[in-house]
């Protein structure tokens, strides 16, 4: 369960990534159907701002991920060396 967790964190982070996107273009989507100049502006908004920042967002945890694979090769390189 816990083998290769680095690799797991950076396909969740990903996973949340893309279900976040979807999120923010289908409440864009809904946001703009009040019919309103207004409304329309702020789906927009909510559409591309929303997506932006749910991708930025996940280079935090992809980050981690990263950090935690290359401490575990590390490890094992350290380890190794030790023997």
């Amino acid at each position: 369960m816990f083998d290769n967790i680095g690799r797991k964190i950076k396909t969740v982070a990903k996973l949340f990534c893309w279900i976040e996107i979807i999120c923010c273009v289908v409440a864009g989507i809904a946001i703009m159907g009040a019919g309103e100049s207004a409304a329309v502006a702020v789906g927009i908004i909510v559409a591309l701002g929303g997506s932006l920042m749910s991708w930025v967002g996940s280079f935090v945890m992809v980050g981690f991920g990263e950090l935690v694979e290359n401490s575990a090769k590390i490890a094992a390189i350290i380890s190794d060396i030790n023997e």
